[in-house]
C-alpha cells in the first residue's frame, strides 16, 4: 500500500500532529535506519498511527513523564518497509508479523488488535541505575500504575520498549540480567501492592488522559495544508494476514474539523430531551473541551440544569463524515464518559425529529 503522505509539505504537516499535551508525532518518526539508509518512515495508513500514538502517549508516557521527568524516544514509530529491512539486515528489528501492533503502529496484530511501542530512555532511571538500583523496580513500578501491555528491557542505559494495546498482555521481559520474564501475565498490579520490589520510588504524578476518539475511517490527518486536513486514506488496506478490521467503534481515530465542516453537538437531558448547541468548533471541544460532553456529565457546563434535567446523552458528528459520536456518563471509563460510534445518517435522521428514545440511544452501548 502507498502512503497518503506523498509530499514533504504533508509529511511537515503531519509532525506536527499532536498526540497528547507534550508528544508530537514528529519525535517517534525519527529513524537512524531510515536516515542512513535514504528511506522514508511514513506511516501507510497515517490516521490509524496517530490514533495509536495518542493511546501510548495519554495512557503511558505523559503519566511516566509527570512522575519522573523527562523522557527520551529511541525509537516510535516504524513503517513496514523500514522495520522489514532491519529485521533483514539484523539491525535489531523483530519481523513486521511481530511488530504489527508494536512499533508499526498504523496495522493490528493477526487477531486484529491495533496497539503502538516505543523505546525510550529515562534519565531518572539511567541515574536510579548508576547509584546501584535496579531495572526490575521501574518494572515492577509500571505494573502497578500504569495500563501497559508489554515491556522490554535492554542493558544499555537502562532503555525500555512499552507498548499500549486494545489487548494488553501484561508481561515484562527483559534482555538486562536477570534475563527473560520477570512478569507473567495475570500478575496482579494495584499501586502500592508490589512497593517491596520498588521502595523509595515516587508516587504517580498527573493522570492518565487517554484521547478517545470518533470513528472517521475515511479522513486524513495528513493532507496538504490547504485543503485543512481533509483528504482521505484507504482505511480498509491492512496486511494480508489480518483478521480483523479497524478498531472497535469506541476506539477508533477522529480528525479534527477542517475548514467550512461544521460541527453538530446535540444533548438528551431528564427534561430537554433534544438540545442543540452551536459552539463546538472542532469534535474534541465537542467531546473534551471546557463545554463538551464530558464537562456537561461533570455539571461543569453554563447551563441551566435545573430546567434541562440531567444529561443522559450527547451526540457530536462533523459535516462530511460517515460516523459520529454517542456519549454517556460512565464511572471508571476515562474521564468519566464513554464513546461509541454511531452512523451520521442516523444522527440526521434523529436531528430532523428533534429526538429519539433513550431505550434506542442506549442500545448502542450494547452492541460494542
Amino acid at each position: 500500500m502507498t502512503s497518503s503522505i506523498t509530499s514533504y509539505a504533508q509529511l511537515e504537516e503531519f509532525g506536527r500532529t499532536r498526540l497528547s499535551p507534550n508528544f508530537f508525532m514528529r519525535e517517534f518518526l525519527q529513524s537512524e535506519i531510515a536516515t542512513w539508509h535514504g528511506m522514508r518512515n511514513v506511516p501507510e495508513n497515517p490516521e490509524r498511527a496517530v490514533w495509536a500514538g495518542q493511546q501510548l502517549c495519554n495512557h503511558l508516557l505523559e503519566p511516566l513523564q509527570a512522575t519522573f521527568g523527562r523522557i527520551h524516544v529511541r525509537s516510535g514509530y516504524r513503517s513496514p518497509e523500514v522495520n522489514a529491512f532491519g529485521n533483514q539486515h539484523k539491525l535489531n528489528c523483530a519481523s513486521n508479523e511481530k511488530n504489527y501492533g508494536s512499533h508499526i503502529w498504523d496495522y493490528p496484530t493477526v487477531e486484529g488488535h491495533y496497539g503502538a511501542t516505543a523505546c525510550i530512555v529515562m534519565p531518572w532511571l539511567v541515574d536510579y541505575v548508576e547509584r546501584g538500583g535496579h531495572w526490575t523496580a521501574m518494572a515492577w513500578w509500571i505494573h502497578d500504575h500504569l495500563p501497559y501491555s508489554s515491556l522490554y528491557f535492554f542493558p544499555r542505559l537502562a532503555a525500555f520498549n512499552i507498548n499500549w494495546s486494545e489487548a494488553p498482555v501484561r508481561r515484562v521481559d527483559s534482555y538486562a540480567a536477570p534475563k527473560g520474564c520477570l512478569i507473567a501475565p495475570g500478575t496482579p498490579g494495584k499501586p502500592g501492592l508490589n512497593a517491596q520490589s520498588y521502595p523509595g520510588f515516587p508516587e504517580l504524578l498527573g493522570k492518565v488522559m487517554p484521547f478517545t476518539p470518533t470513528k472517521s475511517p475515511a479522513a486524513s490527518l495528513c493532507a496538504p495544508p490547504a485543503a485543512a486536513l481533509a483528504s482521505s486514506i484507504d482505511s480498509t488496506a491492512k496486511p494480508l494476514h489480518a483478521t480483523s478490521a479497524a478498531p472497535a467503534a469506541d476506539s477508533t481515530p477522529a480528525r479534527s474539523s477542517a475548514a467550512g465542516e461544521k460541527v453538530y453537538y446535540r444533548a438528551v437531558h431528564t427534561i430537554t430531551k433534544w438540545r442543540k448547541a452551536a459552539n463546538h468548533s472542532t469534535l474534541e471541544s465537542a467531546i473534551r473541551g471546557p463545554n463538551g460532553a464530558a464537562a456537561l456529565f461533570r455539571g461543569k457546563v453554563r447551563i441551566d440544569y435545573a430546567k434541562h434535567g440531567e444529561p443522559l446523552f450527547a451526540l457530536v458528528w462533523q459535516e462530511g463524515s460517515s460516523t459520529g459520536s454517542l456519549i454517556r456518563a460512565e464511572a471508571g471509563q476515562p474521564d468519566g464518559i464513554r464513546v461509541v460510534s454511531i452512523p451520521v445518517g442516523k444522527l440526521k435522521e434523529f436531528d430532523e425529529l428533534d429526538g429519539v428514545s433513550e431505550r434506542e440511544l442506549a442500545s448502542y452501548f450494547s452492541r460494542t
